[in-house]
């Protein structure tokens, strides 16, 4: 007797060691994830600041906050069109800070490239007078406007911390960090921190009218593409407040030629850009020519290919510096990013997702369509799901579905209403909730979702879908497949089996009134 207990006492140890090793792996788990969400992102800031504006408000004192607010305005719609994913962070005064997460180098080429196109075109716009034109409000000012633009863009690896009481995070090497703050009237404040945002500061004050600066790091992965490099100028060296230790910075300025011809139906290299007077106006261009042509005046630095030969230079700073490890660290986290629609600065305080499980009848068959998402995407990983879009203040229900899904899977929809009702929306089969996004601190708040039904309206091939950003595949699902739906998708969003089943119940009862309603009818 003694023997059994003693063997029960056993197992249940044994059972106990194990349920502390499956607890310890839990919290394993949870502190990988937390850990991989920390995980830096290189982010492209960029900036435009508003030139000659305290002039400007003098000569216009009455109506130039209108004038500066259609500015603004302009700005955020051109960058939203020209660079997609990006986001306004905030404006400080004369200034609108821009941010946009980086996905590979090429990337981030192409993107430098259009901001400096944007100060151009708007540069254009303001000094043609064509700027105003949209606004009769504004036709006399512009005979008096002096407005134009200047503007910076510089780069940093990004630790979105979560909440930085967290002790991990003072364990992380996070170079610049993201945090948001709840102001006391339950607004968030987002706030990006670290010696690289600081840096981006002090060298957006060394550029000017019409002229574009770029951060070192900036400018060292961009000069890997010859062309690029072409477009780098080294204007001169200064010591900005708290960079580099209060030692030498190079003030670079990025120049496209060709830039011009949409705008001035030529190429105008910096030295041409430049006006007749400029040195007498500028310090930064006196310094310029000063640097790149013989000159009685002494240089702050003696070897003249710091100047004139910017890929010499940037790999001469580079060594001097130390900053191999860095820019090491900036290319690797580029190569590993992944695709992600998580923005940074979210200030909605909830998405309504809208989910449309799209079926058709085939040869006396219902089928379901389902689609495979791509293994990077941020939540549910290679899951199967059945395509969403997201409500809008603007559209109505219906009708944003239909634009997602055939953006999505260049398919013809169309939602099943509720046509008792005067306004008429899709009938919901099910409710659901996810979190708001995957940042630490917004785990409580919850994004709400419907789930309707949609019927296909074209002859739609799987076969024929191309993979994109969001899914990798699409394939049918019939309710014969029931059965072995855990076998066949192992890897699917929460209620991908219930929801099934409540689609094809739900589709076979709009299949009986459908009969029902033309046997009546005849």
């Amino acid at each position: 007797m003694v023997g059994v207990f003693e063997m029960v006492e056993k197992k249940t140890g044994n059972l106990q060691s194990l349920s502390n090793k499956l607890d310890e792996l839990s919290r394993q788990k949870e502190t990988d994830e937390r850990s991989e969400s920390r995980k830096p992102e290189v982010v492209l800031f960029f900036s435009f600041d508003i030139a000659n504006s305290t002039s400007y408000k003098t000569v216009n004192y009455y109506g130039w906050a209108q004038v500066l607010n259609l500015l603004f305005k302009e700005l955020r719609e051109n960058v939203k069109k020209q660079i997609n994913s990006s986001e306004m962070w905030r404006v400080l005064g004369d200034e609108a800070i821009f941010i946009v997460k980086i996905r590979d180098e090429e990337e981030l080429r192409e993107y430098v490239n259009k901001v400096f196109k944007i100060m151009l075109e708007t540069i254009y716009k303001l000094k043609k007078g064509e700027f105003f034109e949209s606004n009769e409000n504004f036709n006399m000012m512009k005979l008096q406007n002096i407005l134009s633009l200047k503007a910076a863009a510089w780069i940093a690896s990004v630790t979105d911390v979560g909440d930085i009481s967290d002790a991990t995070v003072l364990k992380n090497d996070a170079d610049n960090i993201f945090e948001r703050y709840q102001s006391h009237e339950g607004y968030e404040i987002f706030e990006f921190l670290g010696n690289d945002i600081d840096t981006g500061f002090r060298i957006s004050k060394q550029t000017q009218d019409g002229r574009m600066v770029l951060s070192y790091e900036l400018a060292y992965l961009i000069s890997q593409k010859t062309e690029s490099l072409s477009y780098l100028h080294i204007v001169t060296y200064r010591k900005l407040k708290g960079v580099w230790k209060d030692r030498l910075y190079p003030i670079i300025w990025y120049h496209d030629p060709k830039a011009y011809l949409e705008f001035y139906k030529k190429e105008l290299h910096l030295k041409e850009s430049f006006t007749f007077d400029a040195c007498d106006e500028s310090e930064l261009i006196r310094d310029y020519y000063d640097n790149h042509e013989p000159s009685e005046k002494e240089k702050i630095i003696r070897d003249d290919r710091m100047y004139t030969d910017p890929y010499y230079a940037l790999n001469k700073i580079l060594h001097d510096r130390e900053l191999a490890s860095k820019i090491d660290k900036l290319q690797q986290l580029i190569k590993e990013a992944t695709y992600d629609r998580t923005k940074y600065i979210n200030t909605e305080l909830m998405q309504v997702h809208c989910v449309a499980v799209c079926y058709r009848e085939f040869k006396g068959q219902i089928q379901i369509l389902v689609a495979k998402r791509q293994a990077n995407r941020e939540k549910h990983k290679g899951a199967w799901e059945f395509g969403c879009a997201k409500a809008v203040i603007d559209k109505s229900i219906a009708q944003k579905i239909k634009e997602e899904y055939e953006q999505d899977f260049n398919i013809k929809i169309e939602p099943v209403l509720d046509e008792s009702r005067e306004i008429k929306e899709p009938i919901p089969i099910a409710l659901y909730q996810v979190p708001h996004t995957s940042h630490l601190n917004d785990v409580e708040k919850k994004d709400k979702g419907i789930i309707t039904l949609a019927e296909i309206i074209d002859d739609y091939d799987p076969d024929s879908f191309e993979p994109s950003e969001k899914h990798e595949k699409v394939q049918w699902v019939t309710e014969s497949d029931l059965p072995n739906i855990k076998t066949m998708y192992k890897e699917c969003v929460p209620d991908f089996e219930q929801t099934l089943r409540d689609a094809f119940g739900k589709i076979e009862i709009l299949f009986m009134e459908k009969k029902r309603n033309e046997y009546n009818a005849e």
